[in-house]
């Protein structure tokens, strides 16, 4: 359409993959059937006609099954744009994506039901003054996400100004890093642990990978100090402890 930009025109599906293969083979076969057919009963000229013919039947199997593929495509919830967000809350939309993919129904991520919602709700209820509510909001969102980082920390959030909480809150900041640093999301354990102060750092209680995973976090960002400080804290040698996966230390820095 004239006056339409580049990027405004709806782009016909690529074939990819298998349905690719697919696709190929089919207008072969047609081509090749075709013009086998014309030759067997026309000679040369049927043969004509049949590549002719050939080149029609691959042409709508080929359409076919780009459509098939397109309409599984579009099945498919387009995954969300977070590169824009803070690290935690690009977190907690992808843990709630994969707790909805799990359960095999996206219905989860509605306002009523999903975990970013709860968790807004317990943020809300905190901020009403009704501490002990939310509290119990929370505990019970993290027995039931318990692979979410994202609860752990809201309960940091929330007990923040809470000196009589302070035992859970340092629990949660435990939990809040270990996780993040398991699940690859080193640049919200490097934040989180920034923010606490010198005494909070030295009562934390991690596992030893956990503390080298956040010693090669700092190192990597040039935090010589924040590193050597990470790996003085580990009780074992590094290599009978390195059981976590690599791909985790090359994500977010």
């Amino acid at each position: 359409m004239l006056g339409m930009d580049e990027d405004d025109r709806i782009k016909a599906p690529e074939l990819q993959g298998r349905a690719a293969v697919v696709a190929i083979s089919l207008v072969i076969l047609a081509l090749a059937s075709g013009s086998a057919w014309g030759w067997y009963y026309a000679g040369p000229l049927g043969g004509l006609l049949g590549v002719l013919l050939g080149t029609a039947v691959g042409a709508l199997l080929f359409t076919i099954v780009r459509a098939m593929a397109s309409g599984q495509q579009f099945e498919e919830p387009p995954a969300p744009d977070v590169r824009e967000l803070p690290p935690d809350q690009a977190m907690q939309v992808l843990t709630a994506l994969m707790a909805a993919s799990a359960s095999g129904s996206y219905a989860r991520l509605e306002l009523e039901g999903g975990l970013l919602a709860e968790i807004a709700k317990a943020r809300t209820r905190a901020k009403g003054g009704d501490l002990e509510g939310a509290m119990a909001q929370l505990r019970a969102l993290q027995e039931e996400h318990p692979r979410s980082p994202a609860v752990p920390l809201e309960i940091t959030r929330v007990l923040a100004d809470h000196e009589a909480h302070d035992e859970e809150r340092q629990r949660a900041v435990v939990t809040t890093i270990s996780l993040a640093i398991r699940g690859g999301m080193n640049r919200l354990a490097a934040e989180l642990y920034e923010k606490l102060d010198q005494d909070k750092r030295d009562k934390l209680e991690l596992d030893d990978a956990v503390w080298e995973r956040l010693a090669k976090v700092f190192a990597a960002r040039d935090d010589s100090e924040k590193a050597a400080e990470c790996r003085a804290r580990v009780q074992s040698p590094s290599h009978l402890v390195d059981h976590l996966a690599e791909d985790s230390m090359v994500g977010e820095i």
